[in-house]
């Protein structure tokens, strides 16, 4: 049974590296196949395959047709992938989950070696209540023995969670991405991702940077800076 497990966390890994600057396959769970004899969203195992009606695909969508439904019933129902990590490299995490009672569960986060074991403190991010969406977020650095990310939800016995587009963005990939959609405080300030291949902030086309806490940075270090 640990071997099966161990092959399906590895072909989970390997699917989820060739999705652009986001590493984790089927974020937004539109596509859906009869895996173990049980429907699940491709790339993710769910506690369909233990207790039937625990995960289900659903309309009540935050972007295209599908998202996944949780239901804790008597036990926990949960949902997770896992996608290959570098040791080092910074990961955005965003999910997105509407949760109707007063509190769902948990976003998990969990570093793991090659065997599958865990790596340093997982992250844990509480989903509550909230009548639409709720977005939901975190920074990582995957440690020096890390190997590979899980991925997970976790609902708590009795709750009622809707999951959708739940991404991970690897911010290596991209090289330096500028997203002038975003607004922080008074003015409009733009995201500059700046990653570890050869690039420099350093006056250029970027200009003047500052950090997440409003100091001036040259960006020379892998990051996010925000400049005017």
């Amino acid at each position: 049974m640990e071997a099966k497990l161990r092959t399906i966390v590895l072909l989970l890994a390997v699917v989820g590296v060739g999705f652009a600057a986001n590493i984790l396959p089927n974020p937004s769970f539109e596509v859906w196949l009869d895996s173990l004899g049980v429907p699940m969203p491709f790339g993710w195992l769910t506690s369909e395959y233990l207790y039937s009606g625990s995960a289900r695909r659903d309309t009540l969508a935050n972007s295209g047709n599908y998202c996944l439904l949780l239901n804790g019933g008597d036990t926990s129902a949960f949902a997770t992938s896992v996608t290959l990590v570098r040791p080092g490299s910074h990961y955005e995490f965003v999910g997105h989950a509407r949760v109707p009672g007063l509190l769902g569960g948990s976003f998990v986060l969990q570093f793991l070696s090659l065997l599958g074991r865990p790596v340093g403190t997982a992250e844990l991010l509480p989903v509550f209540n909230s009548a639409f969406y709720r977005r939901y977020s975190r920074w990582v650095t995957a440690p020096d023995s890390a190997v590979l990310l899980s991925v997970s939800l976790a609902t708590l016995p009795g709750a009622q969670v809707w999951v959708d587009d739940v991404t991970v963005d690897d911010t290596t990939i991209a090289g330096v991405a500028d997203d002038r959609r975003l607004r922080y405080g008074p003015g409009l300030l733009h995201k500059v991702v700046v990653t570890g291949v050869g690039f420099e902030a350093a006056g250029g086309e970027t200009g003047l940077l500052f950090d997440a806490l409003g100091r001036r940075s040259r960006g020379r270090r892998p990051g996010v800076y925000f400049r005017r």
